[in-house]
């Protein structure tokens, strides 16, 4: 390796950068995870199945379900928010930068005295 960066590796931030950039609401899930809520339903008679959409009450994400007409959950995917999708971000994400910088901003907060 000749110690240049390539575009990609330059694009790159780190992980506790990610989580600094992080609205609360984002934040939230990315350490907590979703809370998710019933956001409607369709039925796609072709495919003989059900769409099931729950949304995150937190972070608005989006998960649509396909379910057959038994019940069963043929496949997922999500509809994520701007922001979310941890894109040029370095390998090996964790949950435990989320962790940390929600304690940190937690701690950062002026507290009010009880009574």
């Amino acid at each position: 390796m000749d110690g240049h960066m390539t575009a990609t590796q330059m694009d790159t931030i780190s992980v506790d950068t990610f989580a600094a950039t992080l609205p609360d609401k984002l934040l939230h899930c990315r350490e907590l995870g979703h809370t998710w809520r019933h956001w409607g339903a369709s039925e796609d008679p072709a495919a003989h199945c059900y769409i099931r959409t729950t949304r995150c009450s937190s972070c608005r994400t989006l998960r649509h379900w396909v379910i057959d007409y038994e019940g069963h959950v043929i496949s997922s995917h999500y509809t994520y928010p701007d922001g979310y999708l941890a894109k040029h971000v370095e390998p090996g994400l964790t949950r435990d930068p989320f962790r940390l910088e929600a304690i940190q901003r937690e701690l950062a907060k002026p507290h009010r005295k009880a009574g």
